[in-house]
């Protein structure tokens, strides 16, 4: 009985290769204001999301420390690996715009839903290891 409860939890984290998540996923354009490109191939992902409200500065070596705050502020930024279980995915950030999220053993988790060519994506748990209560959910589109 002990074995079977073993395999079960073994099994019952998908492997990343068997992700549905694998492919390009476009931030749906219904959601004003953001642009974003999610890609996950079997054993890593990159995620990119921007306000597209951010001011175009064009020598950053000139821009104020509040020009700059606004133009990189409103930006997420990280790559990595990731792991499935169920309907949460694990991302484990090698680089990322805020640097507690690439600290060793930082991880962020997000509760997903893939219906056709669309994914909701929702965080659940910030890097710090905070649950996180009121996060955004966010709709992308299969794009590949």
């Amino acid at each position: 009985m002990i074995a079977l409860i073993v395999l079960g939890a073994i099994f019952g984290t998908a492997l990343a290769a068997d992700s549905p998540l694998t492919g390009a996923w476009q931030l749906d354009s219904g959601q004003l204001g953001q642009a974003g490109l999610y890609l996950f191939t079997p054993t890593r992902y990159s995620m990119m999301l921007a306000s597209t409200d951010r001011p175009d500065i064009t020598d950053t070596s000139k821009a104020t420390a509040d020009e700059l705050r606004a133009m990189w502020g409103p930006l997420l930024a990280n790559s990595g690996t990731y792991d499935v279980s169920g309907d949460l995915i694990t991302i484990h950030p090698l680089v990322s715009k805020i640097p507690i999220v690439m600290k060793s053993g930082a991880t962020e988790v997000y509760r997903f839903h893939i219906e056709g060519k669309t994914l909701t994506l929702r965080q659940v748990k910030n890097a710090r290891g905070v649950a996180v209560e009121q996060a955004p959910t966010f709709k992308f589109v299969r794009v590949e």
